[in-house]
């Protein structure tokens, strides 16, 4: 993004703008010109707030300054987790609503409320949380609607180099794994590539082993990190746009890696 010379302004007409939208700004006003990949040069006035950074352009319409569609509902209303449990036949006597993390106490990147196994308690949801990384524990994603088959998620286990145990994660690992008596070993599919798992571990972080969850079976996925997908997704933009090069297309798309990203996260 190139600058140009910052603009006077006035800081009473900025303080009123700044009431009238309810927000309170930091930096704002000064002109610049921001180099759009679809679009070329663009010149605008960019404006810096406590809650986000944006342009507002001098030339170029934008839809999102533009659009007044008014809309009868209240968008904070539209989901309810305690509906969409009920829907989904939850809780029951297997799963049940947790209000353990209605401030974001326990798990700052989980909603407020959880489902989890009826069998755990507040208190053990506590001591699992401490073996998780950010706290993100093992809660509910989805329940089948006939055999009661669940998806659970949660992030990686704070194993570390010396191979950690925490007894309290993986009691909860196996009460999740009773909840379906169908099953005799809860299978657990890690997103990362194998290589990835094992070099966590040198930052505390780790995977689910043998030695210390007896009832459950670890898969590799190899989806590779958001980086790497955002590399790859750069070089297909870069081979369409603003030209594609046709006599050398397979091999160009090959050298992205992207239909094999794509192929991993669908199959």
């Amino acid at each position: 993004m190139a600058s140009a010379p910052t603009s006077k302004y006035n800081s009473h007409s900025l303080e009123n703008e700044s009431i009238k939208r309810g927000t309170f700004f930091i930096l704002i006003d000064k002109e610049v010109i921001y180099i759009c990949p679809f679009n070329g040069p663009i010149k605008g006035r960019v404006y810096i707030t406590n809650y986000r950074l944006y342009l507002r352009s001098l030339e170029t319409p934008i839809f999102a300054f533009l659009n007044e569609e008014k809309f009868n509902v209240d968008g904070w209303m539209v989901y309810n987790p305690v509906e969409e449990y009920r829907r989904q036949g939850l809780p029951n006597h297997h799963w049940r609503i947790t209000f353990i993390n209605k401030c974001y106490e326990l798990c700052d990147t989980y909603p407020a409320l959880l489902v989890v196994p009826y069998r755990a308690s507040d208190d053990d949801l506590r001591r699992v949380a401490t073996f998780r990384s950010r706290n993100r524990i093992p809660v509910l994603s989805w329940i089948h609607p006939e055999n009661k088959t669940v998806i659970v998620r949660c992030s990686q286990p704070l194993v570390g180099m010396s191979g950690k145990r925490n007894k309290d994660d993986e009691k909860y690992l196996d009460v999740i794994r009773e909840t379906n008596r169908q099953i005799s070993k809860l299978t657990i599919y890690d997103a990362r590539p194998n290589v990835n798992a094992v070099a966590n571990k040198a930052t505390g972080g780790g995977y689910e082993s043998d030695d210390a969850y007896h009832n459950a079976e670890l898969f590799f996925l190899d989806i590779h990190n958001i980086h790497v997908m955002r590399e790859s997704l750069k070089k297909v933009k870069d081979i369409v746009y603003p030209n594609v090069e046709e006599s050398h297309w397979l091999s160009s798309l090959e050298s992205t890696h992207w239909l094999e990203h794509i192929k991993a996260s669908i199959f």
